[in-house]
């Protein structure tokens, strides 16, 4: 939160950056001025009802706003949690529960899956004395079937997405079972990493999954640039999600893949931005383009104007246009 806080807030009016371009960005790029200071009132947070998105949001909200800066209670609105993940239960629509199944057949998916089952069975014995009775009857994971007993051990593996938020959660209390290495955790979340991104990178399935979180995204930055910004509307909208949030964004976006996966509480921001000409009327309205980082380092975009070449900016216009197709027909 208090970094965030340092990426939104300039103390100086006056306080600007010029780049190696000779683009002056104003109050270095900075969300909230004197002018426009930074106010609970002007911050929309939404959450899953997962009680951890919850308490790293409630986390956040201090980081922002230090012991004396907040005279009020902030609300946190957790009545969306199944446009927020990828995989709710049940699924939005019947297509995208067929479309994940056939995706997941594929054979270079199902050759992997061989590979990494021994670790996934292992990792569920380890596990067996901390899981409540019903643990094995919760499916989530886009392209996770509900798995079944081994002939091997009579045991249900855990889904990878199950296995690897809790391992995660486990390891950053130290907390792992002796038999789970950090090596072991690593390889589990790389592994339910690799396969979400494996089958939401396909546009049509991407697009039946995150579209209403997308749509609302695109919708509320479309609305600034159009209406402008009153004294009541929310400036920054925040959305505590999960893994699965972040990766589902990534592909619907089509965002380049990050070199490592984030640490545990990684953000991703999405900056809506106007371009204009100094010397110009403040009347005169300049492009908008928006800009995605993850961390604070900036990740390019493969929705530009130059094809596959990936852009570090797109038109809002443009985001707009393309973020609304829905591939409908597109087979795997």
């Amino acid at each position: 939160g208090s970094k965030l806080r340092e990426e939104l807030h300039v103390d100086d009016l006056d306080d600007h950056h010029i780049d190696e371009e000779g683009h002056v960005h104003l109050h270095k790029g900075r969300l909230f001025t004197p002018d426009v200071p930074l106010d609970p009132k002007r911050i929309k947070v939404v959450s899953t009802d997962f009680p951890r998105t919850i308490h790293s949001v409630q986390g956040l909200l201090i980081g922002l706003f230090p012991e004396g800066d907040i005279e009020h209670t902030h609300e946190i609105d957790v009545r969306h949690t199944s446009i927020l993940i990828p995989d709710p239960q049940p699924r939005g629509s019947k297509e995208q529960e067929e479309l994940e199944k056939l995706l997941a057949a594929r054979p270079h998916l199902q050759e992997r899956e061989e590979k990494m089952k021994e670790l996934a069975i292992r990792t569920t014995e380890a596990l067996q004395h901390a899981l409540a009775d019903d643990a094995h009857d919760v499916s989530f994971g886009i392209g996770e079937e509900k798995q079944k007993i081994t002939a091997e051990t009579k045991l249900k593996p855990l889904p990878w997405t199950q296995l690897a938020e809790i391992t995660k959660c486990l390891q950053v209390r130290d907390l792992l079972p002796p038999d789970i290495t950090k090596e072991d955790q690593e390889a589990i979340s790389s592994h339910a990493a690799w396969k979400w991104f494996e089958n939401l990178r396909h546009p049509r399935l991407a697009y039946l999954a995150m579209n209403k979180m997308v749509t609302q995204i695109v919708d509320n930055m479309h609305r600034q640039k159009s209406e402008g910004a009153t004294e009541d509307d929310h400036l920054l909208h925040i959305y505590s999600g999960h893994d699965s949030t972040l990766i589902g964004l990534l592909c619907a976006f089509r965002l380049e893949q990050p070199t490592a996966w984030p640490e545990y509480g990684s953000y991703l921001k999405i900056e809506l931005i106007e371009a204009t000409d100094v010397e110009a009327p403040e009347s005169v309205q300049g492009d908008h383009y928006v800009r995605f980082s993850l961390n604070g380092e900036t990740l390019r975009c493969y929705w530009g104007d130059k094809g596959d070449e990936p852009v570090e900016m797109i038109r809002l216009e443009d985001l707009l246009k393309l973020s609304s197709m829905s591939h409908e027909g597109l087979k795997p």
